[in-house]
């Protein structure tokens, strides 16, 4: 049995031409470096944060006679601070967009950089919880203003955990639809 004289595809192929190669998404592109931008910016505001704190740190020591013990906790949360920012950042991936799969496989480094980032940050704030107890129990009230600080840390703190929560929802929900349309685009 021979097949149908049927040369319509390859005629198609022959006056049009090979079909346009995928070209990377625009606006997707655009999301990921503004993200990229914001997250440089992100972790420059994080560890000038964290020097401004030890220089406030000393500062306190030397001149407002702040308790060791409560300079020691500082400084200890300051120093978790600070490597949960550096180990939350490592593996930046660099924004390739050269194709539509390169574009969203660095979507998806881009994201799960994010989601890592924001459960450091749930650690830095229940880092921020303890610390707060420790400050309360080794610098005396001094006024019930500084027992009402306290507590406006506390709450700070526990909305910092709930934002980095759903900023890590987001994350694997971003995640999710980009490996989708990695597995689509590779699907013949």
């Amino acid at each position: 049995m021979t097949p149908p004289d049927d040369w319509s595809d390859l005629s198609q192929v022959w006056t049009e031409g090979p079909p346009e190669p995928l070209r990377p998404d625009p606006d997707l592109i655009r999301r990921l470096r503004r993200r990229a931008r914001l997250a440089r910016l992100n972790f420059i505001v994080e560890l000038a944060g964290g020097a401004v704190v030890l220089a406030v740190l000393v500062w306190s020591v030397a001149i407002r006679d702040l308790v060791w013990p409560a300079a020691l906790a500082a400084v200890l949360f300051v120093a978790f601070a600070l490597v949960m920012t550096l180990w939350s950042r490592r593996d930046g991936s660099n924004l390739l967009t050269d194709t539509p799969q390169a574009v969203l496989r660095s979507a998806i480094g881009q994201a799960r950089l994010g989601r890592r980032w924001a459960w450091a940050g749930v650690a830095i704030s229940l880092a921020g919880l303890i610390f707060v107890a420790a400050i309360a129990l080794l610098v005396p009230p001094e006024s019930d203003r500084s027992v009402a600080t306290l507590l406006i840390g506390v709450i700070v703190l526990i909305g910092c955990i709930a934002g980095y929560g759903a900023h890590a929802r987001g994350c694997r929900r971003r995640i999710a639809a980009h490996e989708a349309a990695l597995r689509a685009l590779s699907e013949p």
